[in-house]
């Protein structure tokens, strides 16, 4: 009995990572953006831009894959050049 309830826990807490993981992901990439904008850039604009391309991408393994792009990118800068944002932000990298 206690095994099967440790199973549930298990197999609930794998669920609800699984499930709210692409949600974290877009997150931080998103919080990790705004840090590097240039200076002189409205967040709020960039945050809906961001929406609007992460919407852009049929189906969660698409969005997901983008966001990973996305990262990496931001990964290796410190601040991003205003070429580098529209790029970021035009869709496919």
């Amino acid at each position: 009995m206690v095994l099967g309830l440790a199973l549930a826990v298990a197999a609930g807490a794998y669920a609800a990572a699984r499930f709210a993981s692409p949600s974290i992901v877009a997150y931080v990439v998103e919080e990790t953006l705004v840090q590097k904008l240039p200076p002189g850039t409205d967040p709020v604009a960039v945050r809906a831009r961001f929406h609007t391309m992460l919407h852009g991408h049929p189906g969660s393994a698409a969005r997901l894959e983008r966001l990973m792009e996305i990262a990496q990118v931001l990964e290796k800068s410190q601040q991003l050049t205003p070429s580098e944002l529209e790029h970021l932000l035009a869709g496919r990298m």
